[in-house]
């Protein structure tokens, strides 16, 4: 019996480790020594799959690495919009260790706003887009330890700028936006006469600034960097007897490292579809049945597909010792739902949810954390299949003595600092069945 046992041992082995579709190995006899037991390998996918949309009550924004800034209409989400909100202090130079500190015969030349991109882009860059920099009326401080997609901050309704502008996040390393002079001068002053010389100081002055698209905007959302040497607010002065072509300046800065959250998104979106807008709670749910057969996933705004395998306990009505090999949901997005402008990411976080739809566990395998990759696509992306390993979680539902709700969920990474969005074709689609494969070995004595 051992030897027979340990003979399974090294089929497993030897199944997992090759790249042989399991399927055209339905049995394996075991060694002449051992006529009376084998080793069969089933690939079952006929297990139900249910699939349905829900929304995150918020996601913590101000730990994001971009400001995220623009709007746009979706054919399925409705109106998506991101609002950039943001304080900024002085930055300590080389050469100086006072930071507020001015020579007193300097005067003002200009004043302007660098806005670093740092690369992201969703949806029509080829448009063009306003961003109305507005200065905040209360200091960025949160109420709890984050600021989240659902927060926003009091600004004076009448901008001090608005910039007209079509993005060029990979032609170009910034965009300027030119502040009136008078903003400019009124803090110079301030600064040069010491009456502003610390951080607190500034905040009594100025709080910030919000960045916000125009309202009739359906363009894209842009991201810029949140780093020192990228992103920032300059005055430019001149000294007298200094040479002409030496230019001086005092830069204000986004904190690295701030003792509370400095900066965060709003991201929301406005939908007229009235089965989307049912989601008023995490617990929520929108099966893909009632929707067309769709499921949602959107960074920002907070939606995410969740996955249930009502049926998977139904393998242990096949007879014999069982272990499951590998275990793979295969998903299609929606061939309509993409192109080079709403494109998709080529992996997808998959964590485990309880039944109030919370986060409870990151899936990991000895070698790291689970993603959904993709799989089948050729230059158009006209054909393509996320394809996510789920074993771990599989195991742990067979094995489980008290039967729980446990579910999977689906959403794309960099969930807090994007607009990504996939839209999945359902359980029940023609095109495309989302669906359940398993591969797993019976041992039959």
């Amino acid at each position: 019996m051992m030897r027979k046992f340990i003979y399974f041992l090294i089929v497993l082995l030897v199944v997992l480790a090759c790249s042989v579709d399991a399927s055209d190995i339905p049995t394996l006899e075991v060694g002449q020594d051992f006529t009376t037991s084998n080793v069969r390998v089933l690939v079952l996918d006929t297990f139900s799959v249910k699939l349905s949309t829900f929304k995150f009550d918020s996601i913590n924004t101000s730990n994001s690495e971009r400001l995220l800034v623009g709007k746009y209409s979706d054919d399925y989400l409705g109106i998506i919009e991101s609002n950039s909100y943001f304080e900024l202090t002085a930055a300590a130079t080389e050469n100086s260790t006072a930071p507020y500190a001015l020579p007193t015969d300097a005067t003002l030349d200009s004043v302007a706003l660098i806005l670093g991109y740092d690369r992201y882009f969703y949806n029509d860059t080829t448009l063009v887009s306003h961003i109305n920099v507005h200065l905040l009326n209360e200091e960025v401080e949160p109420d709890e330890d984050a600021f989240f997609n659902t927060s926003e901050l009091e600004y004076d309704s009448m901008p001090l700028v608005s910039r007209r502008y079509r993005p060029e996040p990979f032609d170009e390393d910034s965009l300027h936006i030119s502040l009136p002079f008078e903003f400019g001068d009124k803090l110079f002053r301030l600064i040069q006469q010491n009456d502003i010389n610390n951080n607190d100081d500034l905040r009594d002055n100025f709080k910030g600034f919000a960045l916000v698209p125009e309202r009739n905007d359906n363009t894209s959302v842009i991201g810029f960097s949140k780093e020192e040497e990228r992103t920032y607010l300059r005055f430019f002065y001149s000294v007298p007897e200094e040479f002409e072509d030496e230019e001086e300046f005092l830069d204000f800065t986004i904190n690295p490292f701030p003792e509370t959250p400095n900066a965060f998104n709003k991201i929301w979106n406005v939908s007229t579809d009235s089965l989307l807008n049912t989601l008023l709670d995490q617990e929520d749910e929108l099966p893909t049945t009632r929707n067309n057969d769709l499921g949602y996933v959107q960074s920002g705004t907070g939606y995410a597909t969740k996955v249930e395998f009502p049926s998977i306990r139904s393998i242990y009505n096949i007879e014999g010792t069982g272990t499951v090999l590998s275990a793979f949901l295969r998903i299609k997005p929606l061939r309509a739902s993409h192109n080079e402008r709403t494109y998709l990411q080529d992996s997808l976080n998959v964590n485990v949810l309880d039944q109030n739809n919370a986060i409870t566990e990151v899936i990991r395998t000895g070698q790291g954390i689970v993603f959904g990759i993709i799989t089948g696509a050729n230059e158009e992306f006209s054909d393509v299949v996320y394809e996510v390993p789920v074993g771990v979680f599989v195991d742990q539902k067979l094995n489980e003595t008290i039967i729980t709700e446990d579910a999977l969920v689906l959403f794309t990474r960099d969930f807090n600092q994007t607009v990504d969005r996939i839209i999945f074709q359902g359980e029940n689609n023609r095109d495309f069945e989302a669906r359940l494969e398993i591969t797993y070995a019976i041992y039959d004595e």
